[in-house]
């Protein structure tokens, strides 16, 4: 399973995804991936089967909004 960021408009529409890196390292890696949410949007986190994670972006989405809208 992997916990993956979904940004979301206010109908629900997703927007964007992103998923942090396991580990990061060396002077310059970032202490922090993210989404930044902005007026009339929001972000949550849930997870996922690394096996969807391995289809087309296409499919990630349809499976997030049968999740997430039911």
């Amino acid at each position: 399973m992997a916990t993956i960021q979904v940004l979301l408009d206010e109908s629900g529409a997703i927007l964007g995804t992103t998923q942090g890196p396991d580990s990061a390292s060396g002077e310059s890696a970032p202490a922090q991936v993210g989404l930044v949410a902005g007026p009339g949007q929001h972000v949550v986190e849930v997870e996922v089967a690394d096996a969807v994670l391995e289809g087309s972006p296409a499919e990630l989405h349809t499976h997030l909004r049968t999740s997430l809208l039911g």
